[in-house]
């Protein structure tokens, strides 16, 4: 038995994050490709705009900043999964060609 996934995708996390004294409610985004700060690609977007904006704001930086030529580009590659009803979200997210791996049940693994 090994202790990772079989299959996996990247993914970016969308949480919101309530007003402040210096500014309003936002959707938060963070692809993390490792434990450095400097391996987090961040962005926030107004509520209004919506988790999946935030989502696709965080892919935008991360492409801006690790893939300038625009060969091998990063997108959202699905549907996002709630992971607690409505404050925090989970996007795949990855080159292109990622996308065949996302339709694989349980059983098929």
């Amino acid at each position: 038995m090994s202790s990772h996934p079989a299959h996996y995708v990247p993914g970016c996390s969308v949480e919101y994050r309530g007003p402040t004294d210096t500014k309003g409610a936002v959707w938060a985004a963070v692809i993390r490709r490792g434990r450095n700060r400097c391996d987090q690609y961040r962005a926030t977007v107004p509520f209004a705009d919506g988790p999946d904006a935030a989502a696709r704001a965080a892919v935008d930086r991360l492409n801006a900043e690790l893939i300038p030529d625009g060969l091998g580009r990063w997108q959202v590659l699905g549907a996002a999964l709630s992971m607690d009803g409505g404050d925090r979200y989970a996007y795949p997210v990855g080159p292109a060609n990622l996308c065949p791996v996302l339709p694989l049940t349980a059983s098929e693994v």
